[in-house]
């Protein structure tokens, strides 16, 4: 299962959020917080990696990265679509 946490943890390596993600709620703006292309790159890879899956690349868009919610959904989507 995906945790708010987990996403929040790859989000606070790679995000170069201006400030800091345990200051903004799961709904806040990834991208008015500073989030910028190159690192919702590497914060996809991230999440890749860590919960052993593969975005593909026609479902990804700057919706799915806007924040920590819809990451959240977007990896549990991903997640039970592997599984099944």
């Amino acid at each position: 299962m995906v945790s708010a946490q987990e996403i929040r943890t790859i989000l606070a390596r790679h995000g170069s959020l201006a400030r800091s993600i345990d200051r903004l709620s799961d709904s806040d703006c990834l991208f008015d917080n500073g989030l910028d292309s190159f690192g919702a790159v590497q914060v996809m890879m991230d999440l890749e990696e860590h919960f052993e899956v593969e975005f593909q690349e026609h479902l990804l868009s700057r919706e799915v990265f806007s924040t920590v919610r819809n990451i959240l959904t977007f990896v549990s989507s991903q997640m039970l679509r592997k599984a099944a």
